[in-house]
């Protein structure tokens, strides 16, 4: 029997990952996310062919995925563009985000197995030693590292691709308002409570916790970035 179902497909989709395609995919994307690649500039597939010392089908493909989880816009005859941080886009992504992270750490209470909550647990002891050190890039890397574990302990593939395309573009906000921010120590603290909530199996209290450090970010990035 063909392996049709939406899973199957999904699997399929991790597998490609793995090939030239899936990797000049990945390290555009990272680079979008990190500015390498700035909001509205636009992308050199010459030089981003060299870069990754990968030919231009690769990178054209990349490219094309990453129009349809909009983080390049196509323009035929024209080339292509890092799309644009538009602020209307962004409140969407934070609606979708308050919904689907507070639904991920819901059925991470109920879901997550002994060594995903160990997994998390070594995580999270890192947090002291990167606040003291002032390290908010590694921060930023944590809090991605614990927000994409919580979605894997929901052990829902379609809500865990879906985070993580969220999770992409507000990385780019992160970045963009880094030096203007300071709501990392918090974020790891708010971390911490989600962590205990999830152990307990308590699924309400890890989604009204997640909810609210959800909200958090959405408030001081109003604040901070926004509001200027």
């Amino acid at each position: 029997m063909l392996p049709t179902s939406m899973l199957a497909v999904s699997s399929r989709r991790r597998v490609v990952a793995d090939s030239l395609n899936g990797a000049a995919y990945y390290a555009i994307k990272e680079k979008i996310i990190a500015l390498e690649l700035p909001p509205a500039s636009l992308v050199d597939e010459a030089k981003l062919a060299d870069e990754l010392a990968i030919g231009l089908t690769p990178v054209r493909q990349a490219l094309r995925r990453l129009a349809l989880e909009n983080f390049v816009v196509i323009l035929p005859r024209r080339g292509t563009l890092v799309a644009d941080l538009n602020l209307s886009d962004l409140q969407k992504i934070f609606e979708m985000r308050l919904e689907l992270e507070a639904l991920a750490a819901t059925l991470a209470a109920k879901r997550a197995t002994p060594p995903q909550l160990a997994e998390m647990a070594h995580l999270l002891s890192e947090t002291e030693v990167l606040i003291k050190a002032g390290d908010q890039r590694k921060l930023i890397e944590l809090d991605r590292a614990l927000h994409a574990l919580i979605a894997r302990c929901a052990h829902n593939e379609f809500l865990e691709q879906t985070l993580e395309w969220l999770y992409g573009h507000v990385l780019r906000l992160w970045n963009l308002s880094l030096h203007r921010m300071g709501v990392l120590p918090t974020a790891m603290a708010e971390h911490h409570t989600i962590f205990q909530a999830l152990q307990r199996g308590d699924s309400q209290c890890a989604a009204t916790l997640m909810s609210a450090h959800v909200q958090h970010f959405q408030a001081e990035f109003s604040k901070t970035v926004l509001a200027r």
